[in-house]
């Protein structure tokens, strides 16, 4: 597939939902190829599209990748078939999808033609997959025209989401960007940019510069090096700090798979040395310390028992911050966000009503659902005319 060929996934909608990005081929982001995923209740739809032509039921281009094509095609069963090219002109249309920050990239996307949006030199590049803005907006909606939104993120490189993120939150915004390269430096030329020159895997970094001389962080993104022991000790040190209320996200977990960045090819849950070593299996880990009081519950039945955790948790000293911090972890095709907040120990609630056992009880007078939906508005107010 040519350097400008790109990958759209159409899902059907019920299950998950996988909405269409893109996969630039040959100096892809950090030198991933990113796999498509299947999910939900339905295979996905699968639209190649090459530079010179489109395959799909559109037109034949490379043998290679028409024969690849076809193959896929052949396992799916006769959903819809996407006649949709474009990856923005998709997402333009997906309304649960498209948000200001993909309008961001539809405008300066590089193969507009336009010609005053073309000579832009100042304006500086952003490279990101193609359905990160909506993890992106999913998380950060909240925090747009705030008066103070502080954004601290590990990876400044070419400066490209500084100008979308200050153009997205508003003026409010003040962006404290982390790197290695002090070329970066470049940036901090506005009194609401700070750049900080270090590596995101000395925690003596973290804890004597960073955390000394930023106390607040509303919202943390990780995608710096990438390498495992920078991901891993970015989210020991930073998860903690971030605000009570804040966002800690961390992207490009695809290099978990990636020999070069420290990660193993071909490790799953179900192998204890990528369990312990990678990034994607340290979130892996903290589904269980988020759930740590089931985890060592009761002996028979489901409660919540927190006393219950072994002293020594789970082999991690710092377990207990995704228990007590943390209120929703959500995971993205290689994208992680820890939602904090207020937390407490699960607790079960029942509405008024009648129940049925478990079990089959024999038959029952059928409901009537009028009469009931009728009753329940005149309680609730809600605006349907039953």
């Amino acid at each position: 597939m040519s350097a400008k060929s790109k990958l759209q996934i159409t899902k059907p909608r019920t299950g998950i939902k996988f909405h269409s990005f893109a996969c630039f081929l040959g100096g892809g982001v950090a030198g991933f190829l990113l796999h498509s995923l299947v999910g939900g209740n339905g295979w996905g739809q699968f639209s190649l599209v090459t530079k010179q032509s489109t395959i799909n039921g559109v037109e034949r281009g490379d043998a290679a990748v028409a024969a690849a094509a076809a193959a896929a095609a052949a396992d799916l069963p006769p959903l819809h078939r996407s006649s949709k090219v474009e990856p923005f002109e998709t997402l333009s249309r997906e309304l649960d999808a498209f948000n200001p920050i993909y309008q961001y990239l539809k405008i300066f996307d590089t193969q507009k033609t336009d010609p005053m949006r073309a000579d832009f030199p100042e304006l500086p590049l952003w490279h990101t997959w193609l359905h990160y803005p909506e993890a992106y907006h999913n998380h950060f909606s909240r925090f747009r025209g705030r008066k103070k939104v502080i954004f601290m993120e590990v990876g400044v490189q070419s400066g490209g989401k500084i100008p979308m993120l200050r153009d997205y939150f508003g003026p409010g915004f003040e962006y404290i960007g982390i790197d290695i390269n002090p070329s970066t430096k470049k940036f901090e030329s506005a009194d609401w940019i700070h750049i900080e020159i270090g590596n995101s895997g000395d925690r003596n970094f973290w804890k004597d510069v960073i955390i000394e001389k930023y106390p607040i962080v509303d919202i943390f993104l990780d995608d710096g090096g990438h390498f495992m022991d920078q991901q891993k000790v970015a989210m020991e040190m930073m998860l903690p700090h971030v605000q009570p209320d804040g966002v800690f996200m961390c992207e490009d977990i695809a290099t978990s798979w990636s020999r070069g960045f420290g990660g193993i090819r071909g490790g799953t849950a179900l192998n204890t040395d990528f369990v312990k070593t990678t990034m994607q299996g340290l979130v892996l880990q903290s589904l269980d310390w988020l759930n740590s009081g089931f985890v060592f519950g009761a002996w028979n039945g489901v409660n919540w028992d927190s006393n219950a955790v072994p002293a020594d948790g789970f082999g991690v000293d710092w377990w207990n911050v995704v228990t007590s911090q943390v209120k929703h972890i959500h995971y993205y095709n290689q994208l992680v966000v820890y939602e904090k907040g207020l937390t407490f120990a699960p607790v079960d609630v029942k509405t008024v009503g009648t129940s049925i056992p478990y079990r089959n009880s024999g038959t029952h007078e059928r409901v009537d659902w009028d009469f009931v939906m009728k009753k329940v508005r005149s309680f609730t107010k809600s605006k349907w005319d039953w």
